[in-house]
């Protein structure tokens, strides 16, 4: 336990480490729905859907579509590959200027154990990633042209925790989960501080198969020198196991 106190306090030292003067801040809603597929007793399929909206709900923030295939042979150990199809969108003077793709392709490694009533979960996520290159025309418009590469790191940390029974199969429990994002060099040494999100909420299993979370998600993002953005946002997640 002292162990998992300590990473959380690393992660949220870098994150404020890196808060810069210039801060913009806006507020947001962000809602996704994972469905999930079992192949076997090993492998399973999942597609996650997040519709990002910001100002609360007046403009579209972002939209990600990111299907994956996972082995989990044990309670121990998850492994993944899979893509991601991103829209971001402009939305503010502190964005993009037009709205723009991402492509990106990951491995990921997670590890579960428990302690008590609490599990903890540590996922460990590499991305290759293609983005849109934006560039300004002749005329002084923005369009894309091609896209550039690079690569990131992503870590999360999750502790959940039951904290009200409903009865003898539901409860409801606490999820906290700190997320930290680091830009890499060529190859896998870092370069600089992406984002850290940070999440607190409930989750609740409305049948066997049905899940539901909301909760308040914290954003703060390296948007380039000297501006620092902060995302202040509402969550929900339903989740389906469809066998």
């Amino acid at each position: 336990m002292k162990n998992c106190i300590k990473i959380i306090l690393l992660l949220c030292a870098v994150y404020m480490s890196n808060a810069q003067e210039q801060n913009r801040s806006h507020s947001s809603s962000w809602n996704s729905f994972i469905p999930t597929v079992r192949i076997d007793n090993s492998f399973y399929v999942t597609s996650e859907f997040h519709f990002r909206r910001t100002h609360f709900l007046q403009d579209w923030e972002q939209f990600i579509a990111r299907p994956a295939i996972h082995f989990k042979k044990n309670e121990t150990y998850d492994f993944a590959l899979g893509y991601s199809y991103i829209r971001n969108y402009a939305f503010s003077d502190f964005t993009i200027p037009i709205d723009a793709n991402e492509h990106n392709l990951w491995q990921q490694v997670q590890l579960e154990h428990a302690q008590e009533k609490i599990k903890f979960k540590h996922r460990f996520r590499l991305e290759e990633r293609f983005i849109d290159k934006i560039i300004t025309t002749f005329r002084g418009n923005y369009d894309s042209d091609g896209n550039t590469y690079n690569t990131r790191f992503r870590y999360r940390f999750t502790l959940t925790r039951p904290l009200l029974k409903i009865d003898d199969n539901k409860s409801i429990s606490v999820e906290l989960f700190d997320e930290l994002f680091i830009s890499l060099e060529e190859g896998i040494r870092p370069k600089s501080f992406n984002q850290n999100w940070f999440y607190a909420g409930l989750r609740y299993p409305i049948t066997s198969r049905i899940g539901l979370g909301i909760g308040y998600h914290n954003i703060g993002l390296n948007g380039g020198n000297p501006t620092f953005i902060t995302n202040h946002i509402l969550q929900t997640t339903l989740t389906y196991m469809m066998n």
